[in-house]
Order: structure tokens, then C-alpha cells, then sequence
């Protein structure tokens, strides 16, 4: 195993992960054992590699040392480590590499996403998401603005992202021994490690009965094989899954299958009021190919029977399902064209 343990430190704004990359490197570590870097994945996890057997070669097989990684905002941190532990892998066998991949969260911007009804800052979004579900540290600053309910409904959302997850305030982050201790482990995690992909592929959800007796929020795995009409699909985003209808949902993720786009397996994402609906890599008739509806939400007094009712409503009837796809292209659509077709996004709200 290589012998520098990496911390990847990532955020939504440069300046948060360069603060927090600085004191975890405290007063002992020279300058060789931090680095800030930006580009594509394969560009710093290339740079990233390279650092760390430098390091590898200078501090000796047995030293006790490490590497602290201030990546740019914006960087596929999952595809960092997950490529860093597959070099590790085909280079010495063991592909624990990772220390930790610890993300920086501004609380009050985060709740302000999730509560506001704020509908249109699907990149803001969609990196938050990525940061807290492919962390195994999650640091909060920010927190004071927040009431203690709203603060507390904002960690227990985190720990349903990231069952995995440590969640600490940025204050209590001092140095390098307030982290947890590890085993190099986390690359593992990026793998299937958030809340949502646990969820589906496990048996049940996470938290069963759906209701935890610690909060107020409720989690729930919808599985259907049918796919969806799309004009139908479209009312129920509309109306039953609006805010207040069966509760408030506050994250949503999973893959779904529309009757009018029978080609292609498509992609579900919800964080607060925004919901993406894009196309993935899988056709429908691949072997790996999710079949008909996967999806996970969890929020706030979730009505688990009047969303699963009206997700329900949405699916094909058995004449339409006999009607078969020729005739399931002709129905109108009310979703923008995915990307494969068109460059407009599968988006609704934009």
C-alpha cells in the first residue's frame, strides 16, 4: 500500500477547502504534503499519484505520513478516488489509499437550497449533493444563522445522504487528529456508499419503519417495473410531489423509465424544489440496465401512501402497456429533449 494516506479536501467555493486543507495539515507536515489542484479528473488524479510517490520516496517505505489535497470546486471528487484506489490497486495489490474525502458545506447556504423553494440552481445543487454523498467527513460552517430545528433537520438529511458520513461544525476541526482515525479505506465508499444507492440495492430502506424516532424525517424506495406515461408523470411532479402536497421532499434520487423515450434509461435527481431529469449511459435493452422505476426520497412528514399512490398513477396501464413503443413515441411529451438529441437538459424548472 502506498505509504502517504491521501485526504481529499473538496467544496463549493475554493476558499472553504483551502481553509480547512490548512489546518489539517497543522504545524507538523512541510509543504510537500499539501498540494491545490485543479483540471480534470484524470488530471488531478494523475498529479495527485505522482505527489504521493514523491513523497513515498522522500519519507521512506515506514513513514508514518501523509498527503492533504485541496481540490478545485467543481472537481469530480468520486472519480478522483475511485481512479487513485484502481492505480493503488494495479500497482501493489491494495487500493487503500484514501484517508478521507472530506467535503465543506456552508449550512445556511445548503438549508437555504433545500427550504427556500428556490428552483433554479441545478449546478449548486447537484455539487452539494456530490459532496455530501461521497464523503466520509462532512464539515458544517456557517451553522450559527441556523434555528437548532432547522439545524437539526439539516444533519439528520446528511446522515441520510451519507450513512457513512461524519458530520462535525467547522469549529471543532482544528487539526489533523480531529478527524477520525482510518484504514485508507474510502475509496470503497465512493463505490455505492450514499444513502440512495444503499437503498436500492438493498432488500429495504435504510431506516425501517420509515419514520426515525431520532427526527422528523421519513425515508421511501419506490420500485415499480411499468414505465411512466409522460403527460401523467409530468402532473404528478407538478402537483403531488410540490412542497407541502404529501410533505415536503428534500432529496430524491434514483432511475427511472419514460414510455415516450423507450430507448434510453433515465436518470431521477432532486435536491430541495430542484428536480433533474436527464438520460444515463444505459440503454434500456443493456444487461445492467436499472428495470422500470428505482427511485429514493426522503424529507420532511413524507405521506409515504399518497406518493406512492400518485407515483402509481403515473405508471402505464395494461392497454397502453400492449400498445408498445411505436405507439408510446407519439404521446406528447411535456419534458425538455435529453441531451442525446437535443442540448437542451431533461430539466423541469428551467
Amino acid at each position: 500500500m502506498r505509504s502517504a494516506a491521501i485526504t481529499l479536501v473538496s467544496a463549493l467555493h475554493d476558499a472553504d477547502a483551502h481553509g480547512l486543507a490548512e489546518r489539517l495539515l497543522g504545524n507538523g507536515p512541510s509543504r510537500d504534503h499539501a498540494m491545490r489542484v485543479r483540471g480534470s479528473a484524470v488530471t488531478v488524479a494523475r498529479a495527485v499519484a505522482e505527489r504521493a510517490d514523491r513523497l513515498d520516496r522522500s519519507c521512506g517505505p515506514e513513514a508514518d505520513h501523509g498527503l492533504v489535497v485541496s481540490l478545485a470546486a467543481g472537481t469530480d471528487v468520486r472519480a478522483v478516488g475511485m481512479m487513485l484506489a484502481n492505480a493503488a490497486r494495479s500497482e501493489t495489490g491494495d487500493d487503500r489509499v484514501l484517508r478521507h474525502v472530506v467535503s465543506v458545506l456552508r449550512a445556511d447556504d445548503v438549508a437555504h437550497l433545500l427550504w427556500s423553494d428556490v428552483d433554479d440552481a441545478f449546478v449548486a445543487a447537484e455539487r452539494i449533493s456530490a459532496l455530501v454523498e461521497y464523503a466520509t467527513v462532512i464539515v458544517l460552517d456557517r451553522i450559527e444563522p441556523l434555528s437548532g430545528r432547522r439545524r437539526r433537520a439539516l444533519v439528520a438529511l446528511l446522515h441520510r445522504m451519507a450513512p457513512h458520513a461524519l458530520v462535525v461544525s467547522g469549529r471543532s476541526v482544528r487539526g489533523p487528529l480531529d478527524l477520525p482515525a482510518s484504514n485508507g479505506g474510502a475509496a470503497r465508499l465512493l463505490t455505492g456508499g450514499a444513502g440512495w444507492m444503499r437503498a436500492l440495492s438493498s432488500g429495504a430502506d435504510l431506516d425501517f419503519p420509515p419514520r426515525s424516532d431520532r427526527d422528523s424525517l421519513v425515508t421511501l424506495r419506490y420500485r415499480e417495473p411499468l414505465p411512466f406515461h409522460p403527460g401523467r408523470l409530468a402532473r404528478v411532479i407538478e402537483h403531488d410531489l410540490a412542497a407541502g402536497v404529501n410533505g415536503r421532499v428534500l432529496r430524491s434520487k434514483g432511475f427511472f423509465r419514460l414510455a415516450s423515450r423507450p430507448d434510453h434509461v433515465g436518470a431521477w435527481s432532486s435536491f430541495g424544489a430542484m428536480l433533474a431529469l436527464d438520460p444515463t449511459a444505459n440503454r434500456s435493452w443493456d444487461a445492467d440496465a436499472p428495470v422500470g422505476q428505482a427511485l429514493w426520497f426522503v424529507g420532511e412528514r413524507l405521506d409515504v401512501h399518497g406518493i406512492e399512490r400518485a407515483l402509481d398513477s403515473a405508471l402505464l396501464t395494461a392497454e397502453e402497456l400492449l400498445a408498445g413503443p411505436d405507439v408510446w413515441r407519439t404521446w406528447a411529451d411535456p419534458f425538455p429533449v435529453w441531451p442525446t438529441l437535443d442540448p437542451s437538459h431533461g430539466r423541469r424548472g428551467e
